[in-house]
Order: structure tokens, then C-alpha cells, then sequence
């Protein structure tokens, strides 16, 4: 089955079965996660392919036995403490856990020919005039490349900042222009000026019993000018630490900034809910979650269903937050614009 066209698909299969006789359950939420209560201690598996990242609230010893099972059934290189994971930087201190991928933007770098460009503050310029002549297929190629191979996944483990702008290049993958090019560049001369930005996860106090989740959500109306359609941006914090964020275009024409915000709200509230469960698979609990909108409009018609004869031509699914909100799944809250941490996201 090596190398063949479900050979991968095989494998999972085979894995899963052996991690599932081991008294595993798999995550509803996430197909790569194993989850195991043994002893009132929560035990984790992580995997991705044929790299297994284990943990146990009963510390290393406990951690260390979860791999001894595994290698009753296959061979295992034990790699010790977890440092460095999928391109991702792995390490520990008082404060918590940290991850960064330096290493493997400096590779992207090096790669491309930026290792000694002169950084840009900002990775997108909106008043940039767009270049119409086509990309050979030589850099149409490397243009797939870098977007879809390299930069996508930075902007999706650790460098939200550069989320938005990924997402517009990718909009244009077919047949990328020299205008196309010049954004990626900037985009490049930003991460070699911030390349040791990270993600900090805090450590829970001790005795703390739930964790606090928010969500801030923005939405920028009819931002892509060839469809006409908005951009929604959201991030998910775990006790004030950034857990899962998108930016992507809506999937309906919005024909006001209420109604892209409160189409923004649906997509946020659908993503706050899986983290949630997910949250109570690995056996805790956390606070009501809170969804912080800049838009009065959208939250008071999420709330209390102001102005709803305005939203009659919405799909039903877009009233979902509504409803949540009115069974008390969320709260939605108003936060200030200035203080808008998902606007770096729509534009």
C-alpha cells in the first residue's frame, strides 16, 4: 500500500485502531487527538502522520508509559522532551509554553532570497497599484510555493498578523500578476523584521477550575473589490492566550456593515462553540464564553433581536449567535474598535 493513492488514509486507520485498544477515545473535534482518563489523570496523543506528541497530567513518568505501549506495536524513536514539532519551536519557562517559528521562517528566508532585506513595518499595502502583466510559469510556480506551501502555514501555527494577508494572495493562485508578486515581497521584508515574534501560553494557576474563554470577532465590509464580499476575522483566547484564529471572505454578499459584522458573528460563535467541546473532551470546563463585537448594530440584534425585520433576507444558519445567545451558550459583549485585537485580521 506504500505509495499508494490511500496509503495514507490506510495508516491513519491502522493507527487509530491500535491507539483506540489501548482505551483511547478519539476527539469528536479533532480526528488527531487521542484522549484517555486513567487513574483521574487526563493522558493525551497527539498525532500527525507518523510523529506522536503524548502528554499525562501525571507528569513525564506517565508520559514516558504511554510510549512504552505504543512500542509494543510499532518501532518508536523516543525523541525526549518536546522542542521542536512540524516546523514549530517548542519550549518551557516560568511563565508557560512557548512556540515560535523562527527557524523555519529564516529557512523560508534563505529559500526565497530575503535573508538580508531591509524590513518592512506593515505586510500589506492597501494603496499598492496593482501590476497586470502575468507571472511566467517558472514564478507562477514559486508563487504557489511560497503562498500556499510556506507562508500559509506560518499565518496558520503561530503568526496570526500575517493571516489577512495570506488569505488575499491566495485569492489569486491561478494566474498571479507581477502586483501579486510585489505583495509577497512585502509580506517577506515584514516576517524578516519580526521573525522572532511568538505565542506565549500561560500557565493555569493552581486550583484554577475553569479556564476563560474569548473571542473577539471584526468583519470588513465588501473588502474584496472583485466580488464584492467582506472579510470576517476572529481569534479564540484560552486564558488570554490566542488558541485558533481565521481570516477569511464570507462565503454571501453582505449588503451593509451590520449584516457582513453580524455574518462575522455566526462564523466566530460556530468556532467558539468547537474549542468549548473540545475544551470538555480533554475532561475541563470552562466560563460561559464571551464574543467581544465592535458592531452595536450586529451584537444588539444578536442579543435581544433588535432591528430583526432588517435581517429577514439572512439565511436561518446566521441567526445561530442568536440563538446561543438567547439559551445562554455565550455572552456577547462590546469592546472598543481601538481595543479590537481581531481587526488585523479583515484589513
Amino acid at each position: 500500500m506504500y505509495g499508494s493513492a490511500i496509503s495514507g488514509k490506510k495508516w491513519h486507520e491502522n493507527v487509530t485502531t491500535q491507539i483506540r485498544e489501548l482505551g483511547y477515545e478519539r476527539s469528536v473535534i479533532d480526528h488527531c487527538l487521542f484522549i484517555r482518563n486513567k487513574d483521574n489523570n487526563i493522558e493525551l496523543l497527539v498525532l500527525y502522520v507518523d510523529d506522536v506528541l503524548v502528554m499525562s497530567t501525571a507528569g513525564v513518568e506517565q508520559a514516558e508509559k504511554q510510549l512504552d505501549e505504543l512500542e509494543n506495536s510499532y518501532d518508536i524513536k523516543r525523541l525526549g522532551k518536546a522542542s521542536h514539532m512540524l516546523g514549530m519551536g517548542v519550549y518551557q519557562n516560568e511563565k508557560g509554553t512557548v512556540l515560535e517559528q523562527q527557524a523555519y521562517l529564516e529557512s523560508i528566508l534563505d529559500e526565497l532570497g530575503y535573508a538580508d532585506a531591509k524590513p518592512r513595518g506593515t505586510p500589506w499595502n492597501a494603496y499598492q497599484i496593482d501590476k497586470e502583466n502575468k507571472l511566467d510559469s517558472a514564478w507562477t510556480i514559486l508563487y504557489r510555493r511560497a503562498v500556499v506551501g510556506q507562508l500559509m502555514y506560518l499565518a496558520n501555527v503561530t503568526r496570526p498578523d500575517v493571516s489577512f494577508t495570506v488569505n488575499c494572495l491566495t485569492s489569486n493562485m491561478q494566474e498571479p500578476n507581477e502586483g501579486d508578486w510585489e505583495r509577497v515581497k512585502r509580506v517577506l521584508k515584514y516576517l524578516k523584521g519580526t521573525k522572532d515574534m511568538n505565542i506565549i501560553y500561560n500557565k493555569q494557576h493552581s486550583g484554577a477550575r475553569q479556564m476563560e474563554l474569548k473571542t473577539y470577532v471584526d468583519a470588513s465590509f465588501a473588502a474584496d473589490k472583485r466580488k464584492g464580499r467582506s472579510f470576517t476575522g476572529y481569534v479564540i483566547q484560552l486564558n488570554n492566550s490566542p488558541i485558533y484564529w481565521a481570516s477569511r471572505l464570507q462565503k454571501t454578499v453582505a449588503d451593509s456593515p451590520n449584516t457582513a459584522e453580524y455574518i462575522g458573528l455566526y462564523e466566530a460563535s460556530i468556532a467558539t462553540i468547537s474549542i468549548k467541546n473540545l475544551v470538555k473532551e480533554m475532561g475541563s470546563t470552562t466560563t460561559i464564553p464571551s464574543i467581544f463585537e465592535d458592531n452595536d448594530g450586529a451584537r444588539m440584534l444578536a442579543m435581544a433581536g433588535m432591528g430583526q425585520k432588517k435581517a429577514r433576507h439572512l439565511m436561518t444558519k446566521h441567526h445561530y449567535a442568536q440563538e446561543l445567545c438567547q439559551e445562554g451558550e455565550i455572552i456577547i459583549e462590546r469592546v472598543p474598535t481601538s481595543e479590537q485585537p481581531a481587526d488585523l485580521l479583515t484589513k
